[in-house]
């Protein structure tokens, strides 16, 4: 796909520090991020042949330049992953995501009674969650797309901003990882189409080219029935599934600590009133 290939190798070079080239920080300069003959000359490549990557024209570089131009760009784990794939150097995937909820991935669900837990597809709708995931998000997730919720509204969570502003960036990171992996999820497919139409802020996302999710992060919320809480959330892979399992879980010991056992008494309290 040279056109996502051209566009990730534009906007990564328009991000990156020119302090990569020795520039001077607050130096005046006409162009964002690096120059490509700046970047040329970290990766080793001509000018000329970057050009043509920029603009398509090239489709295959060699796995050699690949390493070099993720090096010279600076690019994260992930984002590095997501080039190999963009020219084709990584191992292949299905053109289509997996979404089944597997008998063990059920019975881990179950098996998370005292701990929030969901778990979602490639386009990040939520396809299963645990009980005590309904009261910390203030209502059954199951169905929903998490996306969908946080760049149309109304979001699933209450964040602070700055968490806000990560956890957007995360998403449509993951959406442009998935969107790589499996090119024939029309799933995927519809849920970029539909926020890169109706938000956006989605859409500038998008076209800095993020790629990849913070395995790990902590976040701060704010719940209706117990006030601020601040949780570790950690996103998991299912193994052999394309699956993610998302868990919140709060430090032992801290005011956080007791507010998810406030949670928890308040998914007893409701399950006693359902029974």
């Amino acid at each position: 796909m040279p056109d996502d290939l051209a566009a990730c190798l534009r906007a990564w070079r328009q991000r990156a520090d020119p302090a990569l080239a020795g520039v001077a920080p607050g130096a005046s300069r006409r162009t964002r991020g690096l120059r490509r003959e700046e970047v040329a000359a970290r990766a080793g490549i001509s000018v000329n042949y970057l050009v043509r990557l920029e603009q398509g024209r090239a489709q295959s570089p060699s796995a050699s330049v690949v390493t070099a131009l993720a090096r010279a760009l600076d690019l994260t784990g992930d984002e590095t992953e997501h080039l190999h794939r963009l020219t084709g150097l990584a191992a292949p995937t299905a053109r289509r995501a997996s979404r089944e909820v597997t008998p063990a991935l059920q019975r881990l669900v179950e098996r998370f009674a005292d701990t929030p837990l969901i778990v979602v597809d490639a386009a990040w709708t939520i396809v299963a969650g645990n009980a005590l995931s309904a009261v910390f998000l203030g209502d059954d997730p199951v169905g929903e797309n998490a996306a969908c919720r946080q760049f149309l509204g109304p979001p699933l969570v209450d964040r602070a901003p700055e968490d806000d502003e990560a956890f957007e960036r995360d998403l449509v990171g993951e959406l442009h990882r998935q969107a790589v992996r499996h090119p024939d999820d029309e799933a995927v497919r519809e849920v970029v189409a539909q926020l890169r139409a109706r938000s956006e802020r989605f859409a500038a996302l998008w076209d800095e080219r993020p790629a990849g999710i913070h395995a790990s992060s902590r976040k701060t919320f704010t719940h209706a029935r117990v006030g601020r809480v601040t949780v570790d959330c950690d996103v998991l892979e299912a193994r052999g599934t394309d699956l993610r399992v998302v868990v919140w879980t709060a430090a032992p010991g801290t005011p956080d600590a007791e507010a998810m056992a406030q949670l928890r008494g308040l998914a007893e309290q409701d399950a006693a009133a359902l029974a």
